[in-house]
């Protein structure tokens, strides 16, 4: 017998409260029995979960009335493309200490920084400001930051 998949719904969150919205749908679909299967969280993306349900009404009545859920996207979403946005394509690593960046992301968009450490395994970089009066490290993605000039080492 081949195995059927139920479709998945994109609900659409408040940003950076995709886990408490998590946790409240689990404890409200375990005790009303409503047909969800799963619950995703994308590592990377704000604002939005996949959830896997028998229909569309039973993903409404699970997220009815929840705090922090803006609404349930239309449509069904494609399971390939919610691999894509769990498993991202990682960046190359090219930046190394000493190495002067811009910041491309955020509050502190068109600032300049010194690496200070790079985490290739997390894709991660230390930045200290240059604009700053102190030394203000700042834990960045890599990709929130571009290479301006290669430091010497």
């Amino acid at each position: 017998m081949a195995q059927e998949r139920c479709p998945v719904y994109t609900i659409s969150v408040v940003a950076r409260q995709e886990y408490n919205v998590v946790i409240t749908l689990k404890m409200r679909v375990e005790s009303s029995k409503i047909p969800v299967y799963s619950i995703v969280v994308p590592p990377e993306s704000f604002g939005v979960m996949f959830v896997e349900g028998e229909s569309l009404p039973a993903v409404n009545r699970a997220v009815y009335g929840v705090k922090h859920v803006k609404g349930v996207m239309r449509g069904v979403s494609n399971v390939e493309e919610v691999m894509k946005i769990l498993k991202p394509a990682r960046p190359m690593v090219e930046l190394d200490v000493n190495d002067e960046v811009e910041i491309v992301a955020d509050v502190l968009k068109g600032s300049r920084g010194r690496v200070t450490y790079v985490d290739k395994e997390k894709g991660i970089v230390r930045v200290e400001l240059l604009d700053s009066a102190f030394p203000m490290p700042l834990d960045l993605k890599i990709s929130e930051v571009k290479l301006v000039k290669k430091g010497s080492q």
